[in-house]
Formats: C-alpha cells, sequence, structure tokens
C-alpha cells in the first residue's frame, strides 16, 4: 500500500469520526418535551386540560344521570311494591273483618239454637241431695210447698245432678215452656232460702250472665239508687242494656264504661277488668 493512499484512508476515517462527535442524537425525554411542546405550545396548555377535565366531567355527570336514573326507577318499583302489600293488606284486613264480624253473628246463632233447646230446662243451686231419697219427690215438694208453684204437669219432669258434690246443681227439664215460665215466675219466694233458680243456658251465656251478677252487687254497693236487672246474659241499667262482647263491657249506645259512667257518675273500669280476668275453678264452669 502507498503512503498516499493510507493517509487518505485516515483522513477518510478522521472525517468520519469528527462528524459523528460533533452532532449527538437526542435522547427520549428530549423527544417527548419536544413533542409536547409542538402539541402544546405555549399559551395552550391549560386550555387542553381544562378541556379533559371538561370531558370527565360529561363522563361523570352522564354516568351519575344513569345511576341516578336507575335509582330511581328501582325506588320506584320498591314503591310500587309497597303500594300494593299496603292495598292486599287492607283488603285481607278488611276480609278478616268481615270473617270475624259473620264468625260472631253464626256463635249468636247457634247459642239462640241452643238456647232454643234448654227452653224447657231450669238450673237449681243450693239443694243437699239425699241419696236415700227420691230426688224428683224432694223436688216436687220444695215447688209446690216453698215456691208455690200451681198448674205444672209435673209428670213430665225429669231431674238430673250435674256433679257429684253434695249440693251439686240440679237440672230440671220440664215438658213445656209454660211449666218452666210457672216455676220461673214464682222465684221471688225462694228469697231467704239457700235456693236459687235460673235459666239452663249454654256456657258461653251463663258465663256472661255470671260477670253481670258480679257486675250487679259492685253497682248496687257503689250506687245502692241504682237497680240494675239481669235478663238472661244482659244487664239493665235505666233502660239501657249491657253485654259482654270479646272487646268487653258494651252498650246499645256505645262504650259499655262511657255509659255506665254517664248514668252512675262513677269510675267502674277497674272493677270490669276484675270481672274480666276472673277465671272460675273447674267445679264452678258452667256446662
Amino acid at each position: 500500500m502507498s503512503w498516499s493512499s493510507a493517509s487518505s484512508q485516515q483522513k477518510k476515517r478522521k472525517k468520519t469520526t469528527g462528524g459523528s462527535s460533533g452532532s449527538e442524537s437526542p435522547s427520549p425525554e428530549k423527544k417527548k418535551a419536544s413533542t409536547e411542546i409542538r402539541m402544546f405550545p405555549p399559551g395552550t396548555a391549560v386550555t387542553s386540560y381544562d378541556q379533559l377535565y371538561e370531558q370527565l366531567m360529561v363522563g361523570f355527570r352522564g354516568l351519575m344521570n344513569e345511576q341516578t336514573t336507575s335509582f330511581k326507577e328501582s325506588l320506584q318499583r320498591v314503591e310500587n311494591a309497597v303500594t300494593s302489600l299496603s292495598a292486599d293488606n287492607g283488603l285481607i284486613k278488611a276480609r278478616c273483618d268481615q270473617l270475624d264480624k259473620e264468625n260472631t253473628q253464626l256463635r249468636e246463632y247457634v247459642e239462640q239454637l241452643d238456647l232454643r233447646l234448654r227452653r224447657n230446662n231450669l238450673v237449681l243451686n243450693g239443694f243437699a241431695v239425699d241419696p236415700s231419697k227420691n230426688l224428683k219427690s224432694e223436688l216436687v215438694q220444695l215447688l209446690r210447698d216453698v215456691m208455690k208453684v200451681e198448674n205444672v204437669n209435673f209428670s213430665t219432669l225429669t231431674v238430673n245432678t250435674l256433679g257429684g258434690r253434695d249440693s251439686p246443681p240440679i237440672l230440671l227439664e220440664f215438658g213445656s215452656s209454660y211449666d218452666a215460665q210457672s216455676v220461673l215466675k214464682k222465684t221471688g219466694n225462694l228469697k231467704g232460702t239457700s235456693f236459687y233458680i235460673s235459666r239452663d243456658m249454654p256456657a258461653t251465656q251463663r258465663v256472661n250472665r255470671n260477670k253481670f251478677l258480679k257486675l250487679r252487687y259492685e253497682i248496687k254497693k257503689v250506687c245502692p239508687n241504682k237497680y240494675p236487672k239481669i235478663v238472661m246474659d244482659k244487664m239493665i241499667l235505666e233502660e239501657k242494656a249491657f253485654k259482654w262482647t270479646g272487646g268487653g263491657l258494651m252498650s246499645d249506645n256505645g262504650e259499655g264504661l262511657t255509659v255506665l259512667r254517664e248514668i252512675t257518675g262513677k269510675d267502674f273500669s277497674e272493677i270490669v277488668k276484675k270481672i274480666q280476668e276472673f277465671k272460675p275453678t273447674q267445679r264452678n264452669m258452667p256446662r
């Protein structure tokens, strides 16, 4: 190789090396900054962020509107369901009230039928039974000699004890309601004796009658100038009728305690409460 050609190659290499060292290629960070400067020149960057913010807010608002609409629709469905359940509950309550009324009417009807079957019967209390004697003969003698009962067909009378005590209630079954009524008219002649005669009534009516007997005693004790009258399982006081119901003491003129207070000027609420809460023992339970 000649010196001239070697020298020429070295010059080429130097030229190439010198060119490379004089102009370095830019780094990635500088390229990004340069790109941002080109994309967002001074004075426009804030506006671009505002636009981005506005776009985000528009998206958020749309999402919130969708969620709000969905929530409102769900809430409306719940409200509709509640309204429907409330309406159904009202219908059920009305139906239950109607059934309760019909049940009360049916029970009263059955009791009236039962009472009609018992219309010839009376119940005698306070009579000591002597097993060695004829019970019917003794009772006929009581009715004739003590009560002064007349014009009654005793041949059709049947008697039965209601229990095993020494002085159990005795059922008197007459042949007609006329005979039974004739005996009832003479019950005043038993005053001062240990005997007591009443109609044979269904269990519920007898319980209610006994409650009124207790209430009448309390009224006469507090208000001796008042004269309550017991008719079957009801009480009459100053031409106002009272009866026992599932809700307590009732009157034809309204709530029983209120009417009773208007008549007597006294509050019998505690007495009525005790009478209602009284539970008769098994031996005192009516049949």
